[in-house]
């Protein structure tokens, strides 16, 4: 069988751990399956893993078979956090047109591939689901030696809920943290964007004074607030994927907030560290843990303490349960199915 020449673009746009993550896993794991070159020039099909809503990310005019990932459309299934502005509005009819010239769409989960076909009015036949997977380091077992360097390393409390990832709004830290604070536990925040300033999008409002503070940074501007007076919360800031294992491993239980995610690759970092996990029931996170998980309803802060106070209170039997689940659950994904599947997409492509 003949490998596939595969052209990866858009790398300019992949910094950082979630798109770069995805597009060096992804890259690694074709070449690996032996069906796949990938190449940067003569390519039979060209693969856009980036795609963003109010950018030129993508172009116009596309010489060769073209798939494109969208990995979520959280700006638009949550305006009320993301206001779009005239600019905005512009380029997102512009990316929004270069996609009816692409062969097929990849996305995250099923949830995602729902949103796709309904806001931006693309025909389900042409969206293909490909979930995610973790990196190998999270398969390890640090000894204890390493487990008692990384607690010392980070001043890490005995007990704590931990949280990983990104502080945009829809992530729904404040509830967490208000959550926290009523149950009198500590939590430890794992992220690079805790220790920057956030980037707000244009906003005519607060040129004009109409706005004294910009949606997309207000949960965070809070957030920061009730960090600074309050000694429970620890924030680490980025840690390597091979400290985070360990922190996994030593935290309570695992906390996913969030309105809404694409995928959720915490969620599955935690569950195959062996983390029990507490998640929101909203976006694509049920199709990530397994059922029997302990959820809630991130709009509804009762909600969120009560499943966290369950979680913090399990007896070690129905503790253990809940990480096995994880943990079983976990195993159905991993970058060698993700790379099947997506040279299943290519092939039909190509094959059509």
């Amino acid at each position: 069988m003949p490998k596939i020449r595969i052209k990866l673009e858009g790398g300019e746009h992949s910094a950082g751990r979630g798109v770069g993550f995805y597009r060096s896993h992804l890259s690694t794991a074709l070449t690996n399956s032996g069906l796949v070159d990938i190449v940067t020039e003569s390519p039979d099909l060209v693969h856009y893993p980036f795609f963003d809503l109010f950018y030129s990310t993508l172009p116009q005019r596309l010489s060769l078979p073209t798939v494109v990932t969208i990995h979520d459309l959280t700006p638009l299934v949550l305006p009320e956090y993301y206001p779009l502005g005239i600019r905005a509005k512009l380029n997102f009819g512009r990316q929004k047109l270069a996609l009816k010239n692409v062969s097929a769409i990849i996305t995250d989960s099923n949830n995602s591939k729902k949103d796709i076909a309904d806001i931006l009015k693309i025909k389900p036949e042409k969206v293909f689901v490909t979930y995610l997977a973790v990196d190998e380091e999270y398969c390890l077992k640090p000894t204890e030696i390493q487990i008692k360097n990384i607690r010392d390393k980070y001043h890490l409390p005995e007990k704590f809920i931990l949280y990983v990832g990104g502080v945009n709004p829809n992530k729904n830290l404040v509830r967490l943290a208000q959550a926290i604070i009523k149950l009198n536990v500590p939590v430890v925040l794992v992220g690079s964007e805790f220790a920057k300033t956030p980037v707000e999008t244009f906003s005519i409002k607060k040129i004009l004074g109409l706005q004294s503070i910009h949606p997309e940074v207000y949960e965070f501007t809070k957030l920061m607030e009730i960090i600074k007076n309050n000694s429970q919360i620890h924030v680490l800031g980025f840690v390597g994927n091979e400290d985070l294992n360990v922190i996994y491993r030593l935290a309570n239980l695992y906390c996913q907030p969030s309105f809404y995610e694409g995928f959720g690759l915490p969620v599955l970092e935690a569950m195959t560290a062996g983390c029990p996990v507490v998640s929101s029931n909203s976006g694509s996170l049920p199709e990530i843990y397994p059922p029997g998980a302990i959820s809630f309803d991130p709009r509804n802060q009762a909600d969120i303490e009560t499943a966290l106070q369950k979680a913090l209170i399990l007896k070690k039997k129905d503790r253990d349960n809940l990480i096995k689940a994880g943990q079983e659950k976990a195993t159905e994904f991993s970058w060698e199915k993700t790379a099947r599947e997506t040279y299943a997409v290519y092939s039909s492509i190509l094959n059509r």
